[in-house]
């Protein structure tokens, strides 16, 4: 019974200080410079196009995300998808919105501009592009560390 029980506490200590190695070393990767810039980045591009969709988006205004790709949605979820209100069905929508990626200047984010397509009271279309906030710079923003 003893040899069991010191065979199961020193198993349990070498997973445990395995553990703090690996938890160690996790903290050391989130604090590291690059990481912390990388986040930075990315938390400047969220609020960007959070911005823009503001500028664009009245209260009370129903949305839908168009765009055929799949990356641009979730990229608009992740920005602004907390406040919009989703039409049901989309074709309710008063507002359409998509991104538009072309070069970087200003008043984009990252070279991504959000752009709002409406039908005014004449049954023309209206294209109009977010305004308020830009984060320099070309691409998407950084991926996290795995």
């Amino acid at each position: 019974m003893t040899v069991v029980s010191t065979l199961v506490a020193v198993v349990g200590l070498v997973a445990l200080g395995g553990q703090a190695v690996r938890g160690t070393r996790t903290v050391d990767v989130q604090l590291a410079h690059r990481t912390v810039h990388d986040a930075s980045v990315d938390d400047a591009f969220y609020a960007c196009i959070d911005t823009q969709a503001h500028s664009l988006v009245r209260p009370g205004q129903t949305v839908t995300l168009g765009g055929t790709n799949l990356a641009d949605v979730v990229t608009m979820i992740k920005g602004f998808g907390s406040w919009v209100t989703v039409a049901d069905p989309a074709s309710s929508a008063d507002v359409v919105l998509t991104l538009h990626d072309g070069s970087a200047g200003p008043g984009t984010c990252l070279g991504t501009t959000v752009v709002a397509t409406t039908h005014g009271p004449d049954g023309r279309t209206v294209v109009r592009v977010g305004t308020g906030a830009q984060v320099p710079g070309q691409g998407p923003p950084p991926a996290p560390p795995l």
